[in-house]
């Protein structure tokens, strides 16, 4: 007698196993003999595809989404294959959802898009592929918080650059009134601070308890960094105005 026939749990398990491992021909093999290819496996709820993307294997992901596999299915936490591939920086997998229909504004379960993961895990390329794809770099999670605020409370002054060039904005509020300038103040990270000044953000901007960003510094430097920066912008109006005027 042969082997009896694999249950199609059974067959989901295998295929998130290969998919895992990047072993290609055992993912094609596997949903050639019909294992499903949304099978949500393991305690997470997470696709093959999801554990395909967060470990980079793109050629495992095209044969999971040539064979129906859905970009779009979410994990327990609400997030899809794209999160995973963008939380670890991986740019071609990120790319090859987005071109196969992924949704760039999928939200998980905080109201966070893939490109606030991907600001806080500092994933630069990531963040490159999902913006140029037309990811909004001020949707706001359910905290009000937008993917700047991620990446200022990571000390990231390279994927805050990033955003900021890509029109996010300085002086967005999260729930509380606060702007990432806050975030960057409390942290302690000048470099931050410094990079959302010279973007135009406010330093005089109050939250809504009506405290300023200057009571989240713990040190001098902190505050002296918020005093010359509003010296600095009163200098560039009057400047603007005498311009006008002549």
């Amino acid at each position: 007698m042969g082997a009896a026939p694999m249950s199609a749990g059974g067959a989901g398990e295998v295929l998130w196993e290969a998919a895992n491992a990047g072993n290609t021909a055992e993912v094609t093999r596997l949903v050639e003999s019909g294992a499903p290819v949304n099978w949500p496996g393991k305690a997470l709820g997470q696709t093959p595809l999801m554990r395909a993307a967060e470990e980079g294997h793109v050629a495992s992901m095209r044969v999971l989404l040539d064979r129906g596999a859905d970009p779009n299915a979410k994990d327990n936490d609400g997030r899809t294959a794209l999160f995973m591939a963008a939380a670890n920086d991986r740019a071609d997998a990120s790319a090859m959802l987005l071109d196969h229909g992924a949704d760039s504004e999928a939200k998980d379960n905080d109201g966070r898009t893939a490109l606030v993961l991907a600001a806080y895990c500092g994933s630069k390329d990531a963040m490159l592929v999902l913006l140029a794809h037309g990811a909004d770099p001020n949707a706001k999670g359910n905290d009000g918080r937008t993917a700047l605020f991620a990446a200022a409370y990571c000390h990231n002054v390279d994927t805050m650059s990033v955003l900021l060039d890509h029109g996010a904005d300085p002086n967005a509020k999260d729930k509380d009134g606060r702007t990432a300038l806050f975030v960057a103040a409390y942290c302690g990270s000048k470099d931050a601070m410094l990079v959302l000044l010279d973007h135009g953000a406010d330093p005089n901007a109050k939250d809504n308890d009506g405290c300023g960003v200057a009571s989240e510094c713990s040190d001098v430097g902190c505050r002296a960094l918020l005093l010359n920066a509003e010296r600095m912008q009163r200098w560039h109006r009057r400047r603007r105005l005498i311009l006008w005027l002549v």
